[in-house]
């Protein structure tokens, strides 16, 4: 009965509320508030030997991409040529022994593909749209003389290299205040330049998986790396556990990312398994609608619906956590039970649905959305106890094939998801869960109902 609608692929994931807040204190103890800096004046030969040696690393992978176009990367080597100050290269010194680019990405590439003669993209670069040294316009760098070509080489550029002794959380912040590029970084991007390392490419390398971008309607990687920041939130969740939960979500994540730089083999093969576990079930379990909300009707209109492009990020976590340790044939065969349980956490509990909505980042929010998934996803898959409060999803089929009307408001039901199985008399109140004490209603019909439990 389930339909699956097409969804038309994203060009960037969106999301009901920002993965991270906007706004975040960072709380670093006054002993560790140390930022070591070392400036320099290098000429451009020197910073390009260095890219050639792999020294210093330009544009690490799945960052940005070059984003000048001929005129701008040309009015650069006119301003080297002229003598005029460039603004200041921020690196930053990693473990590896290597300096990543923070800031200045746009200006060295300019330089670098001149001296080699083709951008990133392949193209030849040839000197264009000059104002001053009009008679250079189509020329490569073989193309001019040796003074011209001493010109560039003996540029100085100004550099700020952040060493590798500075406090982390520090650095994240001071590197995020200095995004002045075309299109700023952003807190995953800078990570990306951050945290180098097996843990770095194992992250991107899970974010390329086929059910993950399915589930995400991505035929090709976010162009922000958003889908690498939801492999991260899972990562971080699973290590932490959300009862070690702390905000803000950026140190969460950003404390996850230092802790497992180095990750051993045998911790990315767990992670690689346990994600591939979640992300196997819950294809099963939602399909299209993975990781989006349904919303119950109002007094006006009854009938619900599911989110079309929007993600939620809390129930991302939740689902993704909660199934990274369950037996997939276990859940395989309550597949309808969990289902329908999900659905209804989202339209009937104001508490869950605060939890995902309202200061989601809150350990409170946290707290509470876990925990209620937790019990309830624990009830069903456990061995039951007594009889079961909600009705199988066949039972729902057929009562739906045969009569698609409201028991309560007389009106047609338009979407299964949308139809709830409600007691005739209430299990509160001794009721049975059998086919004979059940009827068919909207979800918000059964939820506005008058109740009278004690």
């Amino acid at each position: 009965m389930n339909t699956v609608t097409e969804i038309k692929e994203p060009e960037e994931l969106e999301f009901e509320q920002p993965l991270e807040e906007e706004i975040e204190r960072v709380e670093i103890p006054q002993s560790r508030r140390a930022v070591y800096t070392e400036k320099g004046d290098p000429e451009v030969e020197s910073l390009y030997g260095k890219y050639k040696r792999g020294k210093l690393v330009l544009q690490p992978d799945f960052q940005r991409h070059f984003l000048w176009d001929a005129k701008k990367s040309s009015r650069l080597i006119e301003s080297a040529l002229l003598d005029i100050p460039l603004p200041v290269i921020y690196l930053s010194e990693e473990k590896d022994g290597k300096e990543y680019v923070i800031d200045g990405q746009q200006r060295l590439t300019a330089f670098f593909s001149f001296m080699d003669g083709k951008f990133p993209t392949g193209r030849d670069f040839n000197l264009s749209e000059l104002k001053v040294f009009t008679e250079l316009n189509r020329k490569s760098f073989k193309k001019l003389n040796d003074e011209q070509q001493d010109k560039i080489r003996y540029c100085k550029i100004r550099t700020i290299t952040f060493r590798k002794e500075s406090e982390g959380d520090l650095k994240f912040d001071i590197f995020e205040r200095l995004n002045t590029g075309a299109v700023s970084l952003n807190d995953q991007e800078l990570r990306n330049c951050i945290y180098r390392g097996p843990y770095n490419k194992l992250l991107n390398e899970l974010s390329k998986d086929n059910d993950f971008m399915y589930l995400l309607g991505l035929k090709r990687s976010d162009s922000r790396m958003k889908d690498v920041e939801l492999i991260l939130r899972f990562a971080a969740f699973y290590h932490a556990t959300y009862l070690n939960y702390k905000p803000p979500m950026r140190k969460f994540l950003n404390t996850e990312m230092e802790n497992f730089q180095r990750i051993s083999e045998a911790r990315a093969i767990e992670l690689k398994n346990a994600f591939k576990n979640s992300v196997m079930i819950i294809k099963s379990l939602l399909d299209t609608h993975a990781f989006k909300r349904f919303y119950k009707g109002d007094e006006k209109n009854p009938n619900g619906y599911w989110e079309r492009k929007k993600f939620n990020a809390s129930l991302y976590d939740v689902l993704m956590y909660s199934f990274s340790r369950e037996d997939k044939n276990k859940v395989y065969q309550n597949l309808d039970s969990v289902r329908e349980a999900l659905v209804c956490l989202m339209t009937d509990d104001q508490e869950f649905i605060d939890s995902i909505e309202l200061s989601t980042s809150s350990v409170q929010a946290v707290t509470k959305r876990f925990d209620k998934w937790r019990l309830i996803l624990k009830d069903i898959l456990g061995i039951a106890q007594r009889e079961p409060r909600s009705f199988s999803l066949r039972l729902k089929e057929e009562l739906y094939d045969s009569d698609e009307t409201c028991a309560i408001c007389g009106q047609r039901i338009q979407n299964i998801d949308d139809a709830a199985v409600d007691h005739v008399d209430q299990y509160w109140a001794g009721g049975r869960t059998i086919p004979e004490n059940a009827r068919l209603t909207h979800r918000y019909c059964n939820w506005a109902r008058p109740r009278k439990e004690a």
